[in-house]
């Protein structure tokens, strides 16, 4: 019996699928930009369960593009503040809440169980997200990723049995995560295009700083299309563009 918030979805989607989703789970590690709006697109979708993780608390400046981040939020735990915000979109969602976000130590249980991964990881919690890179192909399990650029997006999605993270950067596949404290992933690694603010001055300046000048509009195509390509992939539909292939959408 499909839930009445869910009817409009069939025709869309078959009710063998609106099950399907019901009963899959998906691991988003990272509860701001990118992780924020996927977790609630796919709420609204109707998957079951999703697991959150992220270490860090809203704050003000987080308001201009972050689902869940508003003033009645700051100061509240980003994972805590978006399981309420997608509980009262379904109240029977199944959240499983990693507070302090990814490690090495807890990563293998962070997967566990899930059908997907969404790498939303802070751009400068690069060792991180290779840790999650590393425990999803072990699960033999898809992990997606998005950056928003300006008014556009970036989209790329890893095979457990294709080209691996490391192999993407450059990086040896043997680093330790200790030995990468510090990277970042490179820009250019996102896209063959960048806006024409985004000059390799510019880059390195908010590199140094570690703030990145982002957008609400961006920060929504990518979730849009993560999640498109993800759910079509999940119902086998559709297989989306694999590294080194990816999708790319600019509107400047």
């Amino acid at each position: 019996m499909i839930k009445e918030q869910f009817i409009r979805n069939l025709g869309i989607m078959s009710e063998e699928e609106i099950q399907k989703l019901h009963e899959t789970t998906i691991a988003i590690a990272g509860c701001g930009c990118i992780g924020g709006f996927s977790a609630e697109l796919l709420t609204r979708m109707g998957i079951g369960k999703l697991v959150l993780a992220d270490p860090d608390v809203f704050d003000v400046s987080n308001i201009n593009r972050q689902c869940a981040a508003t003033h009645l939020t700051v100061g509240q735990k980003k994972v805590e503040a978006l399981k309420n915000h997608l509980r009262s979109i379904n109240p029977d969602l199944e959240v499983v809440s990693y507070m302090d976000g990814v490690s090495e130590q807890n990563i293998d249980s962070f997967v566990d169980g899930a059908h997907y991964v969404i790498d939303a990881i802070d751009y400068f919690a690069f060792p991180e997200a290779v840790a999650l890179h590393r425990a999803a192909r072990k699960k033999n399990l898809f992990v997606t990723t998005a950056v928003a650029l300006g008014f556009g997006t970036s989209v790329l999605t890893f095979s457990p049995s294709g080209v691996k993270l490391e192999e993407y950067i450059g990086i040896s596949e043997d680093v330790s995560i200790e030995e990468l404290k510090g990277q970042t992933f490179p820009p250019s690694g996102y896209s063959q295009y960048l806006p024409d603010y985004a000059t390799e001055e510019k880059i390195t300046e908010w590199l140094t700083n570690q703030t990145i000048p982002t957008i609400s509009v961006g920060q929504a195509l990518g979730p849009g299309v993560l999640v498109s390509q993800m759910v079509l992939h999940l119902l086998g539909r559709k297989t989306p563009p694999i590294v080194p292939e990816s999708f790319q959408m600019q509107f400047e």
